[in-house]
């Protein structure tokens, strides 16, 4: 063998080493992203064992009662998920933030999260006066309880209907619910 033969065997001996080096690399990669963050679910899946990330809802639309209902109900259930209460007080007032406050140490006490979905919110009728409406609804709610530290769910997903009145007051030109009554339609899982 030559020089150059042994200087292009050499060179190519080289880069298939790389090559290898370089698939090698990115198989390892590959594992380990699938190992620490496994493959991504479905936009709207819900995965067997842990909460979902929580997503900030809309800004409050506080025009009009509903819609005012609206925004309580989703800032309720991300305040909810987020066990701060606080994240929703702009569509309530100061009364109804206490009851609300009151749920969110509730299970923060059992050391729990609650993720929740509004599933269907139909409006049976609205009453409204100038500083005073009144929002009575039918709802159905899938929810589910985790973990706060580790965000695992601690439970079954269950689902409840309920038959809702919402009160409202106008304060400074927007809605605010000021108290909710709730009852169930049927049994509470």
């Amino acid at each position: 063998m030559d020089a150059g033969q042994y200087r292009m065997t050499v060179v190519g001996w080289s880069a298939k080493l790389k090559l290898r080096i370089n698939v090698a690399a990115i198989a390892v990669c590959c594992m380990a992203v699938l190992a620490v963050g496994g493959c991504k679910p479905a936009e709207n899946a819900v995965t067997a064992t842990s909460a979902r990330p929580a997503v900030r809802p809309a800004a409050p639309s506080l025009k009009t009662p509903t819609s005012a209902v609206e925004s309580y109900l989703d800032w309720i259930s991300f305040s909810y998920r987020q066990m701060d209460s606080d994240l929703a007080s702009a569509t309530m007032t100061p009364d109804e933030l206490v009851h609300v406050d009151a749920y969110v140490q509730f299970n923060l006490q059992k050391e729990r999260g609650i993720e929740q979905e509004l599933l269907n919110l139909k409006v049976r009728s609205v009453s409204e006066e100038s500083t005073r409406a009144i929002v009575a609804a039918s709802e159905e709610w899938r929810y589910r309880y985790f973990a706060r530290t580790t965000l695992l769910y601690d439970g079954p997903e269950r689902l409840v209907s309920y038959e809702t009145t919402y009160t409202l007051v106008r304060s400074d030109g927007a809605w605010l619910v000021d108290a909710v009554e709730a009852t169930a339609a049927g049994e509470v899982p």
